[in-house]
């Protein structure tokens, strides 16, 4: 919970899962109400079509079990002896038997075939066990009996040891007289039915059930179980079945039943000769579950997919957002330590809203800097006009007129070394008491560098060494006034007094097409690499109040140009102790910014 709180990401993260898995849970609901719909139907639809092309086989294959009788007309003496009035001798009953078996010969699925004359009340049997034996009436008036009307029916199922087998009933009909000579009654096996069948049956569904008749009198079952049932107690859907079917008429019936363990699908077809198919197929709705179940199975991976997906791409949108959040909250936080000077980012082609926001918070650093730079440069005018007015105290030309007494009674006395150190103090006096200017030539404050290294190697001798290099095209720069001696004083102060007694100073100026280089090197002491994160710390903060000890310092003079310079200014220091340090400042040469009137003065 606390993570879900304070953490930006984690909040995006759940809340885009949450977004995404509530519509995931009812599209998944909705689409498991309509897709077992639509996978029930199209099993219906694909069963249907089955049994339309089986009962099709089915149909013709009854049909021609009942056009057997006819082929008797094929044969005149058979037919001659069938028609005869009189007794037939056994010869001709042997014939007529022999000519039967052979018109069912090509049938082996049929068993007991029998034929009863009308005209005499003989049976002939062929094929015929004891226990498959059929009998049939006595004709009376040339019709059977009332009590076995159900041999007049063309199809009837039967029950012979407890096998269900169609009994085809086919009368003998006189052509001329269209008086019926005799009936044939022969039983068939389903097996030909049950490869006719077998495209409708798979290891995975459920049985399948054939009728005859309108009376729906169960021929054939896949299961023997249903059988059994069927004929013993009567199924329920059987009978909604055969409610369903009353009112048909000639011609096909289909549709679906609905129980709680599954749906039965039904197909009839009645034809011009009365004769009634009916083919039931059951469909379990483990079967349809197990479908759908598969169904949502692949759409619920591709769903987890997604919902990683979304969350890995939140996750990763998100660091890249708090990314850049964080980067602004370490921008505020400069701000807040006064450091203005933040790195600016490129505008992209298409910025979006945090780059807007970053760009304008740049765009706000920099006026921010620029106030502060005005305020800054209002405190320093503060300080130098209290400076100014402390040095309007004293009257310069007393110092000057002193220092030219003094150094006239050393040449009165002959302390000419004495006099000329004098001169040299009186010219670096004169060059720092002169407060009407700010930026002063290049050769002007080399000349006055070299007045103060003058007084510094009379007093250190041969301990400091001082070598200057500058280009002639350089003297006529406009630089800040005061800039070379703070730092020279620095190396003297920190290599010399507090280093190992002697020291090396290079002051070396370079020349290129837009800046000017000056490096100050040394093999003093040196900087330390926290020394000079302070220096850099002191020139971010902008602070105006000045605590360094050795005059105005390298971190004011660092300010200093900064404020002159502008952005252009740069800056670094390298430092080996008692080896090489050098502080090297990049100054621009064209015209500093906010001294246009005073350069063009100059």
């Amino acid at each position: 919970m606390k993570l879900i709180k304070g953490s930006i990401i984690s909040k995006i993260i759940i809340s885009l899962i949450i977004a995404t898995t509530i519509p995931f849970i009812i599209s998944n609901y909705l689409s498991y109400q309509i897709t077992g719909k639509e996978i029930k139907k199209q099993y219906v639809e694909l069963n249907q079509n089955s049994m339309s092309i089986t009962m099709s086989a089915l149909q013709s294959y009854l049909h021609d079990l009942s056009l057997l009788g006819l082929s008797y007309f094929s044969d005149p003496a058979l037919v001659r002896l069938l028609s005869s009035t009189e007794p037939q001798s056994p010869a001709e009953s042997v014939y007529i038997a022999q000519r039967l078996g052979q018109i069912y010969a090509n049938y082996g699925e049929v068993g007991t075939v029998s034929y009863k004359s009308a005209l005499t009340n003989k049976q002939f049997n062929i094929r015929n066990t004891y226990n498959s034996k059929i009998t049939i009436p006595d004709f009376r008036n040339g019709e059977l009996s009332y009590a076995h009307s159900e041999l007049q029916h063309p199809f009837q199922v039967t029950n012979i040891n407890r096998e269900l087998r169609l009994r085809v009933n086919k009368p003998f009909i006189d052509i001329s007289t269209r008086d019926v000579i005799g009936i044939t009654t022969f039983d068939v096996k389903t097996t030909q039915i049950q490869s006719m069948l077998a495209s409708l049956t798979t290891s995975e569904q459920g049985p399948v059930y054939m009728f005859i008749g309108k009376e729906m009198e169960l021929l054939y079952a896949t299961e023997s179980e249903a059988v059994s049932s069927l004929t013993e107690h009567s199924l329920a859907w059987h009978n909604e079945l055969e409610a369903a079917l009353q009112a048909s008429s000639i011609g096909i019936s289909k549709g679906e039943l609905q129980a709680k363990e599954g749906s039965y699908v039904y197909y009839r077809e009645t034809v011009d000769n009365g004769l009634t198919v009916t083919l039931v197929k059951f469909i379990p709705q483990a079967l349809i579950n197990e479908a759908l179940t598969a169904a949502l199975g692949k759409t619920l991976s591709i769903q987890v997919i997604s919902i990683v997906f979304v969350s890995i791409l939140a996750a990763i949108i998100s660091y890249y957002m708090l990314r850049r959040i964080k980067h602004m909250l370490r921008n505020i936080k400069k701000l807040q330590m006064g450091n203005f000077r933040l790195m600016k980012k490129a505008a992209p082609a298409t910025p979006d809203e945090l780059d807007l926001l970053e760009i304008r918070f740049q765009e706000m650093a920099i006026e921010l800097d620029e106030l502060w730079n005005k305020q800054y440069r209002h405190q320093l005018e503060l300080s130098q006009a209290r400076l100014k007015m402390l040095q309007a105290q004293i009257n310069p030309h007393f110092f000057y007129n002193t220092l030219q007494s003094i150094g006239t009674l050393a040449i009165k006395s002959n302390a000419s070394e004495v006099s000329d150190r004098l001169a040299e103090f009186a010219a670096l006096f004169r060059y720092s008491m002169d407060i009407e200017k700010e930026d002063v030539l290049l050769w002007e404050e080399i000349e006055h560098l070299k007045h103060y290294m003058v007084l510094q190697q009379g007093r250190y001798k041969q301990k400091l060494q001082f070598e200057l290099k500058c280009p002639e095209e350089a003297h006529h720069i406009h630089v800040p006034k005061m800039m070379l001696q703070p730092l020279i004083e620095n190396s003297i102060i920190h290599g010399l007094e507090r280093g190992q007694g002697h020291i090396h100073i290079v002051v070396d100026i370079t020349l290129s097409q837009h800046d000017m280089l000056v490096e100050v090197i040394d093999n003093g002491k040196g900087f330390t690499e926290q020394q000079i994160e302070q220096v850099k710390a002191s020139y971010v903060e902008q602070q105006v109040i000045v605590t360094e000890r050795q005059g105005i310092g390298l971190s004011n003079v660092l300010k200093r140009l900064s404020l002159y310079y502008g952005r252009a200014f740069q800056w670094s220091i390298e430092s080996k102790s008692y080896e090489r340090t050098v502080v090297a400042l990049r100054l621009p040469i064209e015209t500093p910014r906010g001294n246009e009137h005073e350069a063009a003065d100059c």
